[in-house]
This record gives C-alpha cells, structure tokens and sequence, in this order.
C-alpha cells in the first residue's frame, strides 16, 4: 500500500480524502471557518484579499503546526478541462506531487486520483495555492499532518480543518472564534467515541460564536 493511502486509511478509516465531503463523514472532530465578513464568498478590494490569505495561513497553521511534515494532497478526475488539468500539472511539479490512489466516489459518482507528497507547512509558502482556490482555479486540494492526521482542506472563502481530539478542535475554535459562519451555515462536529467524559470551557464570546454559527 503507498504510504499516503497507508497514513490516510490509518487515522481516517471507512473515508475518502475528498474534501467537499469530509463534512458528511462520521467519527471526525471536524470545524469550519468562513474568512469573509457576512458570509460574502469573494473580496471587495486587494486590502481584503490580502488579509484572506493571511487568514487561510492563520487557520492551516493552527491546524497543521508550523514546521510540520505534512502530506499536501491535490484531487484529479476525467471531468477536467486542459485548462485545470495544466494547471494541475504545474502544481504537482512544483510540489512534486506524484499518484498515490485512485477510487470510485459513490456520493460523486466520479473516480478520483490522489497527487500526492510529503511537504513542510511553513507560512506563507502556499499563498499561490490560496489564490488559486480562492479565484475558483483549484479544487479538492488539503494538508494532512503525517504525525497525527489533522486536516486542513481550503474552500473559495474559508476553510474546514480537523483534529485529533476533540479538546484539541476546540482549542482551534476558541482561538479563531471570530471567523466561524454565521446564520446557521457553521460544522462543528465530535468523534463520538472521543466524547466521553470530556467538557469544554470556553468564554461567553466564544459560546455565542457557536451558537451563531450551528443556529
């Protein structure tokens, strides 16, 4: 078995790294985070954009860890246009991304193929992958940490991470609270069998922020 499908399997068993769909899969201690004010999907000026990027380095990195080896994966499919699949091309030979998997999705009814290689988070170094997903040109592309599975898969305008442990999640959570969605479109959801006996403790601000955001 590759070695990234042997890690992925190991802390996400029964799931596809697909990240439109992490969401939906059970046993995860999985949030998301909106980046934009008022739930917007794109920037009204540079000043915005720039601080959008430095959010999406912002979350990753409490996600990931600074310095962390990382498995970097981006998804392929037969449906790509040559536009996407060069651009595709370029990425993998940036990052020296290689096929590591491929399987059939039954909720996407599409077989996928994983690049995939193992890549040091650091900030800032992936700001152009940022652009790219943000301006709609890159899709299923995340981080995985090698030494505990954290994820974190961006979206056009935020991002959805995951942790280990769902102390761990909350820690993120009441870190960037501020940036949750808002009217009811937030995900927070626990590995159930991690849930028991454990508490949280977090500030009225941050309750509320949570409150907003599942409501």
């Amino acid at each position: 078995m590759d070695p990234y499908q042997s890690d992925w399997l190991a802390y996400h068993p029964n799931s596809w790294p697909i990240p439109h769909i992490l969401r939906n899969t059970p046993d995860w201690n999985l949030t998301r985070f909106h980046l934009l004010p008022e739930n917007r999907q794109t920037c009204r000026d540079h000043v915005e954009l720039r601080y959008l990027i430095q959010r999406f380095n912002k979350v990753a990195e409490a996600a990931l860890g600074n310095g962390q080896a990382c498995w970097m994966s981006v998804l392929t499919s037969p449906n790509e246009n040559a536009v996407h699949r060069k651009r595709i091309a370029r990425i993998a030979r940036r990052w020296k991304l290689t096929p590591r998997w491929s399987f059939y999705s039954d909720t996407d009814r599409l077989t996928y193929s994983v690049l995939s290689n193992v890549v040091i988070w650091r900030p800032n170094l992936f700001d152009r992958i940022f652009l790219d997903v943000y301006y709609g040109r890159l899709w299923g592309v995340m981080w995985m940490n090698q030494e505990n599975g954290s994820v974190a898969a961006p979206y056009e305008a935020g991002m959805e991470i995951s942790q280990p442990t769902p102390q761990k999640l909350m820690d993120v959570v009441s870190r960037y609270y501020g940036w949750l969605p808002e009217r009811g479109l937030g995900l927070l959801k626990f590995n159930p069998a991690q849930m028991e006996g454990t508490s949280f403790q977090v500030s009225k601000a941050c309750s509320e922020a949570i409150a907003r955001s599942l409501g």
